[in-house]
């Protein structure tokens, strides 16, 4: 969940509203994980607390501890082993619906909590039937006297009165003055519209005394009504079905909501860097790294456009490139096409780094030096895939030489971070094909990662596939047999590639995963761009040579179809243009 999503909050929505940390002020309410099953992930969502539960408990034995309706399956006496196994930076939270709070039901709440061995922070109740448990004269008071002294003494010093927006505050005053902690705004049905939140909130925040918090889980389902909860003066926001129809994104959505609604909008003072100021940050070597990986493609795309083959490797071989024909008339055609779609995928891979540094790294994006730093780690550790096949291209170890120190630079020099800020407010339909859209890049991306390491294996390994050698109209070993250097350096060239095709997947992978966001409009242009180029050299490296083999093709004719849709798809997504405020 930490690779995938990057869901931790920014350290700036930190907060202690009942004296314990919590990372966001955003939990996920009782009824989604009733009995934290699955609380070790969902943990990790970036909620700063899980509300477990809810949980019936009624008159009588302990056997009455019982699931709430709808709610079946639950196993009270496994709690606390579940929740502590929980996240140590997660608040869980409790919450009961009471039938009554006679004795039985006083019992039962002790041993529930001593069952969980204070693994609850807070606990919730709502009083179903109050005239259950009040005493002669109808005085509710005493009863929430004894249902707060109960969970104090189990350890659980905040407790909390449900409220459901359909019922008076009057129907809860007694809680309140029996010293609850505050109140949960709940609703049954429909969540709130903006005007009832406002409402609402405004009469609890009357109704309990300050420091008293002021829950709203009315169901919220996107972004906007987290914010507008927030506006309304709530303290914190629990979200329940809302979560399962917004998916697993939510929290990340509202917390970058709140980070933009609570940070001011110029992040500096608008003097753009000195000279020096660029060369002590990493974004500017990087960017360098960046172009010069575009000027790396742009060489080798020269290179294979013209004589494919360069001096020093005529000296390797002891043959004149005029003389490949009288060993294989296709051969320096299958060579072109090795090093054009290679020249492809390195300016590919050099528009991702001079995009990530200058639109991300630049302005503070951690998650934009990460991409880079994971697909630079595996673009240069393909430099030693020469020990597999013995031929040590000099314009590469040249290339490398220079292009690894500035990789190093940008990666160890300081990043001035700036918290990741998101206007993806709604659940509309551009949201909707966004993420369609999404799931298509990550899977090319993944293709490209596969298929590079498939052509770095091979390259080691056979060379060549079944397809190469049918184009090629001849065998490896004939090759080999008629020049003992040709195979050294073939398979350089596709070990090269493959490497570089894994490193382009990589970026492509990490920029679709944590890049996507509301109105980046940078990030659908690096996408077009960056991939482009690449199908574009793909097409003219087997049309120029006529290895039309479709077999060979089909991959790359997927891929465009992949890089189309998903395009398409996100386009409406990423490039609306931000709102001038929340």
């Amino acid at each position: 969940m930490d690779f995938l999503g990057r869901m931790r909050p920014d350290a700036s929505l930190h907060t202690e509203p009942y004296g314990m940390p919590l990372i966001s002020p955003i939990g996920l309410g009782g009824g989604v994980d009733p009995d934290a099953l699955a609380i070790g992930a969902l943990g990790r969502f970036g909620f700063g607390f899980i509300e477990v539960g809810p949980y019936q408990l009624s008159t009588g034995n302990h056997q009455s501890v019982l699931p709430a309706p709808l709610l079946a399956g639950l196993e009270p006496h496994h709690l606390g082993g579940r929740l502590r196994s929980r996240p140590s930076h997660l608040s869980v939270w409790l919450r009961l619906a009471l039938v009554g709070a006679d004795g039985g039901a006083i019992l039962n709440i002790e041993r529930l909590l001593e069952s969980v061995d204070g693994a609850i922070d807070v606990v919730s109740i709502s009083l179903l039937s109050p005239e259950a448990g009040a005493p002669r004269g109808g005085n509710l008071l005493g009863t929430w006297h004894r249902l707060l002294s109960v969970c104090r003494e189990r350890g659980v010093s905040t407790v909390l009165v449900d409220h459901p927006r359909s019922s008076p505050l009057s129907a809860i005053q007694p809680a309140l003055d029996a010293g609850a902690g505050g109140l949960v705004i709940r609703s049954a049905a429909e969540h709130l519209q903006p005007v009832d939140i406002r409402t609402a909130v405004q009469q609890a925040r009357r109704a309990v005394a300050s420091p008293g918090l002021v829950v709203v889980a009315d169901g919220a389902r996107s972004p906007r009504d987290v914010v507008e909860a927030f506006d309304a003066g709530a303290d914190l926001v629990a979200v329940d079905s809302g979560f399962i129809e917004a998916g697993p994104g939510l929290a990340k959505r509202s917390n970058e909501a709140l980070v933009a609604m609570r940070t001011p909008a110029a992040w500096s003072d608008g003097t753009p860097p000195s000279f020096q100021a660029a060369l002590r940050s990493g974004w500017f070597w990087l960017l360098l790294l960046g172009l010069g990986m575009l000027t790396a493609g742009a060489i080798v795309f020269s290179v294979g456009l013209t004589r494919v083959l360069l001096p020093y490797d005529e000296v390797f071989l002891g043959v004149a490139r005029d003389n490949l024909s009288s060993i294989n008339p296709r051969l320096l055609g299958f060579m072109r096409h090795d090093r054009i779609t290679l020249a492809g995928t390195l300016m590919s891979i050099g528009i991702l780094y001079a995009s990530l540094a200058w639109n991300g790294v630049r302005n503070g994006q951690r998650w934009a030096k990460d991409a880079v730093l994971a697909s630079g780690a595996v673009g240069f550790a393909s430099l030693f895939l020469f020990l597999g096949f013995h031929y040590v291209d000099p314009l590469h170890i040249v290339l490398s030489a220079s292009l690894f120190p500035l990789f190093l630079l940008g990666i160890r020099l300081p990043l001035r971070a700036r918290p990741s800020v998101g206007s993806d407010l709604d659940n509309d339909s551009s949201w909707r094909l966004g993420l369609a859209g999404q799931l298509l890049l990550i899977g090319l991306a993944v293709g490209l990662i596969g298929a590079g390491l498939t052509i770095t294996t091979v390259g080691v390994t056979r060379v060549f596939v079944f397809s190469d050698l049918q184009f090629l109209q001849t065998t490896a070993g004939a090759i080999g047999g008629a020049n003992a250097h040709l195979l050294p350096l073939i398979a350089h060239d596709r070990a090269g590639f493959g490497g570089a095709l894994a490193s382009d997947g990589v970026a492509l992978l990490l920029l679709s995963l944590w890049g996507l966001r509301r109105g980046e409009r940078w990030v659908w242009w690096t996408l077009l761009s960056a991939g482009l180029i690449p199908l574009g050299g793909g097409v003219y490296a087997h049309l120029a040579v006529g290895y039309l083999e479709f077999g060979h093709l089909l991959p790359l004719a997927a891929s465009a179809v992949v890089f189309v849709a998903a395009l398409c798809l996100t386009a409406p997504f990423l490039l609306t243009r931000r709102p001038g405020g929340l």
